[in-house]
């Protein structure tokens, strides 16, 4: 398998039922002949799992996408403002997606972008408000298939953009596949996150040590928040690329309280070398000539970065995971998209809380409501 995950000083043995949660039996299932508008830019319109998991792809696989996206996850006018003046009608195709078609703050964006004359094609519940929407425009959707948000990576929900801007939705479905039988591993990653929560280890930093992988740091986040946060139960996740987190983060986690568990996440990277010119070669870089660097491997340095936190933890005897994936490509991708839905998935299950709710999300969308008919 792609994902090796190791564990330093956490336990990860327990007993738990492993079987396959219902969303990772879920095949995607859309018609993309539906949408008859031809575009060079797609804007996407939700929020939360509607958006995080294509945000994830969109940012892994940015040079392979043969379309442009923006994603709209607020109705602040100066965001919506910024889209529309590097976007064209003509050209442009927005697509709310909401399974539940009622997310007040969707259908106030797209009314944003209908009143300038914008096509649409929502993502969503057929019978829904939003489906209701588009039937009064003449426009088709693309069914959001019966699953929550949040788990919905692997479905309509993020493949059928995704395929609207190139990307190969197939193959990234054939590794999410192959990344839901590593339950076994994911339930030991589970129960190491709930040894650690047991230890006082509250909050979780996840360090990215590749600017691909980095579209997953708020997709694990929502994950993890949304899935196992619930009757005070579950930890606080935070990250940031690596190694800049090293340069601020690092004091917090080493001269703080003792309450961080670091969470890596790594992945191969392609060989790229430095040439040291001879004319700066005899400058003195922490006592060392510049001309040590050339010929160095620019992954093999991100990788002593690493290195380095790794030894510092371990000679203070401190926790971590590391979680590599070896192969970055759409399969690659896929698998680990689907090993963080079971991770939080079993997580919430380890302790006892229901994972397929969110009722404080539910809570505030209710109050935000009820402010706005004021």
């Amino acid at each position: 398998m792609s994902i090796e995950v190791e564990f330093n000083g956490l336990e990860t043995s327990g007993v738990l039922d492993e079987n396959l949660p219902y969303f990772a039996k879920i095949e995607p299932g859309y018609n993309l002949e539906k949408i008859d508008k031809d575009f060079d830019h797609l804007v996407v319109i939700g929020n939360g799992g509607s958006i995080t998991s294509l945000r994830a792809l969109y940012y892994t696989f940015l040079e392979e996408a043969d379309k442009t996206l923006d994603i709209v996850s607020t109705m602040d006018p100066d965001r919506l403002d910024q889209v529309a003046a590097n976007t064209d009608p003509e050209d442009t195709l927005i697509m709310p997606i909401s399974k539940s078609g009622s997310t007040v703050g969707v259908i106030e964006s797209l009314m944003f972008f209908i009143n300038r004359d914008y096509d649409f094609n929502p993502l969503t519940t057929p019978g829904s408000p939003l489906h209701e929407i588009a039937d009064s425009f003449d426009r088709s959707i693309i069914e959001h298939q019966e699953v929550g948000g949040r788990f919905s990576g692997l479905t309509n929900t993020a493949l059928a953009p995704a395929e609207l801007i190139g990307l190969d939705s197939d193959v990234i479905r054939a590794g999410g596949k192959e990344g839901y039988r590593m339950n076994d591993k994911a339930v030991k990653t589970a129960q190491a996150l709930y040894n650690a929560e047991e230890k006082g280890f509250n909050q979780v930093l996840t360090p990215f040590y590749s600017s691909r992988m980095f579209g997953f740091y708020p997709l694990t986040v929502q994950l993890m928040h949304e899935t196992v946060c619930k009757e005070g139960e579950g930890q606080t996740f935070f990250g940031d690329h690596a190694p800049e987190y090293q340069h601020h983060t690092n004091q917090r986690l080493f001269g703080g309280k003792e309450d961080i568990l670091p969470f890596f996440f790594r992945t191969n990277h392609r060989n790229e070398k430095i040439t040291v010119p001879d004319q700066i070669s005899d400058i003195d870089i922490k006592g060392s000539k510049l001309a040590n660097f050339s010929d160095k491997n620019l992954s093999e340095s991100l990788e002593a970065e690493f290195l380095g936190v790794r030894k510092a933890l371990e000679d203070e005897d401190r926790p971590y995971i590391d979680l590599k994936l070896e192969n970055s490509s759409y399969k690659g991708f896929g698998q680990l998209m689907a090993f963080l839905q079971l991770v939080a998935f079993y997580s919430a299950k380890i302790r006892g809380v229901d994972p397929l709710t969110q009722p404080d999300v539910e809570k505030s969308k209710k109050m935000g409501l009820e402010e706005r008919l004021k």
